[in-house]
């Protein structure tokens, strides 16, 4: 049986169900943007985020710079600091001058970078995807043994790039971070993921390892 101008139509009246239906598939969709946030490294974002408690009431707030290659990050905001070089994480607060000590791969210390997000929760959620006001979004699942019930994952249609995150915690509100000022490929000083505890002098030190 030959190809009609019928059979025709209606391939191209299905085809962009079908590219949306290719676009919107979740895993493939979240692999891609784990793909480019690992091709655009090392990078540099703005990074601000708000933490709400249940009532939508604001707990905390702050913005600044995050840099991140893989397991390693920085992110210096207004009120704090936090290095990660892979192996260690520092936290400074500079309202109580104290300078935290962890592990850096414990879920409290990788929970801020936002590549471990994606990755620690690549497996084992249920996830969907999202169309709402023209913006596409990702949203995890995660399984009841977790403090986190679901992470939404905001992302840029055009660049597969992450442009915002929104953590909800079970029972204890939620943080919303935006992403922006993207910048890929950089290069930075190789201390770049390390906490300068020198200009830190006055600073009490609290190794929680």
């Amino acid at each position: 049986m030959g190809i009609t101008m019928k059979n025709i139509f209606f391939f191209l009246l299905l085809l962009p169900l079908w590219c949306s239906a290719q676009v919107l598939d979740a895993d493939a969709l979240l692999d891609k943007v784990i793909h480019t946030m690992k091709a655009d490294a090392p990078l540099q974002m703005d990074y601000s985020y708000t933490v709400y408690e249940d009532d939508n009431s604001i707990v905390m707030q702050d913005k600044g710079v995050m840099r991140l290659e893989g397991n390693r990050y920085s992110l210096i905001m207004d009120k704090m600091g936090i290095w990660c070089n892979g192996e260690t994480q520092w936290s400074y607060m500079q309202e109580i001058d104290e300078i935290y000590i962890t592990d850096a791969m414990s879920d409290e210390a990788q929970n801020l970078s936002p590549l471990f997000i994606m990755e620690n929760y690549r497996e084992g959620c249920t996830k969907e995807v999202e169309i709402k006001d023209g913006k596409l979004t990702i949203v995890l699942h995660v399984p009841a043994d977790s403090d986190i019930e679901k992470v939404v994952l905001s992302v840029d249609s055009g660049s597969s790039r992450l442009t915002a995150m929104d953590v909800f915690m079970r029972g204890q509100g939620y943080m919303e971070v935006k992403l922006d000022g993207y910048h890929k490929n950089c290069v930075f000083a190789s201390d770049i993921y390390e906490c300068p505890v020198k200009e830190y002098p006055t600073a009490e030190i609290v190794d929680m390892r």
